[in-house]
């Protein structure tokens, strides 16, 4: 029996794309894979062997300078075929024949990815991801993140967004809501989605 975890963020439910998961449930999702970051929970990872099918001969953007003049590494564009799965891949690195990746698979929108990256199982488990980061001097959450894992509350419709007002709250004459942006002066705290263990019924 094969199984993979699979992160199926909460704007992807928000949306309406998808409901919140439950165990039992049977499913399929369109499915992107990424490769592994240190702050990735892991829990959340899948090491996998898979075939590789470049996609526009493998290249998706050219190598860049950077404002400092460093030249930055272009990325290339994949399917990674499994059995009884397929994932859209963009790295770096671009991979041939079959390869062994080590990452995390997301649900992503229909219709915004190849028709091909596709899996369909049913759902065994369901944790809550809430996702704690630190703002930098600047203020902007862009160093990485740290991941808890929990139960599904019953009966939860949606998700804490842990967002604050724009300090100073700028005038309105309409009465419209202030924006809302994470915070500049400490943790941002966040219910980022649900990971859920999809049986896909076919041995690895």
């Amino acid at each position: 029996m094969a199984t993979l975890r699979i992160v199926v963020p909460e704007d992807l439910i928000m949306d309406g794309i998808v409901g919140i998961p439950r165990i039992g449930d049977r499913v399929d999702y369109t499915l992107q894979f990424y490769e592994a970051r240190p702050w990735i929970h892991p829990e959340m990872s899948n090491e996998v062997t898979a075939r590789v099918e470049q996609l526009n001969d493998g290249r998706c953007s050219a190598d860049w300078v950077d404002p400092d003049g460093r030249i930055r590494a272009g990325s290339y564009s994949m399917l990674l075929h499994g059995n009884g799965w397929c994932a859209y891949f963009v790295s770096s690195r671009l991979y041939k024949g079959t390869a062994q990746c080590a990452g995390w698979f997301e649900a992503d929108w229909p219709g915004v990815l190849p028709a091909e990256a596709q899996v369909a199982g049913t759902v065994t488990r369901c944790r809550l991801i809430t996702r704690v980061s630190v703002p930098d001097v600047d203020g902007r959450h862009t160093q990485g993140w740290t991941d808890t894992l929990g139960p599904v509350p019953d009966g939860q419709t949606g998700f804490r967004l842990g967002l604050v007002p724009t300090t100073p709250v700028p005038a309105d004459p309409r009465g419209w809501h202030s924006p809302m942006i994470p915070p500049k002066d400490g943790p941002w705290t966040r219910e980022a989605g649900v990971l859920v263990d999809l049986d896909i019924g076919l041995p690895l």
